[in-house]
């Protein structure tokens, strides 16, 4: 039995700018984004977490920094839970082009066109074989208790994944910047406890 606990990255300043961020790039934590990450290590550096697994980007290594720094918890990194690749629109800001071209892959994906991409970016298939790689290795860990931060899209697509979804649902998939999911892994199933969880985030309020 494992319990299995995933959070968005807090907030970057991308993210306030609505510029596109992505796989390619590695941008950090803005000053909210750091209270968040830190309002979730308040409620939960008593779990003893004995494994934290990021993505290879900043913002998320620095959104579980406080858990390697003050209770020096195993650390692991891998890419294949890198946020998905945009393409040609990752820095830019919002635009009405921008919008339309991604609510279209979205429809596309929705629509089960995996092939569907932004372009020079990743389709939902390519997501989906990059993920099948990390969730070969999950079982493997012999920590019980597991901390994995990722990215927005990479969550919507592992939520569909876990749950035995097909893709076309990744879409209706959304996560608040430190959203929590828990699962309980009994050694077939991924069982969902919380989805998109905020608790931790009513002290800043």
């Amino acid at each position: 039995m494992k319990e299995i606990y995933i959070i968005r990255h807090g907030e970057t300043l991308y993210n306030v700018e609505r510029r596109v961020q992505g796989r390619g790039v590695n941008s950090s934590l803005n000053e909210k984004g750091r209270q968040q990450a830190r309002a979730f290590f308040e409620l939960y550096k008593n779990h003893n977490f004995e494994l934290l697994i990021t993505s290879s980007l900043n913002r998320s290594k620095e959104t579980v920094v406080d858990f390697i720094q003050q209770h020096n918890t195993k650390h692991l990194s891998y890419d294949y839970l890198d946020e998905i690749s945009w393409g040609i629109y990752e820095g830019k800001e919002a635009s009405e082009d921008l919008h339309a071209e991604h609510k279209r892959v979205l429809s596309e994906w929705s629509n089960a066109n995996y092939d569907a991409k932004i372009e020079g970016g990743e389709s939902a298939l390519e997501m989906q074989n990059r993920l099948f790689k990390f969730l070969e290795l999950l079982p493997s860990f012999p920590e019980r208790k597991i901390l994995i931060c990722t990215h927005g899209a990479t969550l919507g697509f592992l939520m569909t994944m876990l749950q035995n979804e097909p893709l076309s649902l990744m879409p209706n998939y959304k996560y608040h910047n430190t959203g929590l999911c828990k699962f309980i892994y009994d050694g077939e199933n991924f069982n969902l406890l919380l989805n998109n969880d905020l608790e931790h985030l009513d002290m800043l309020s």
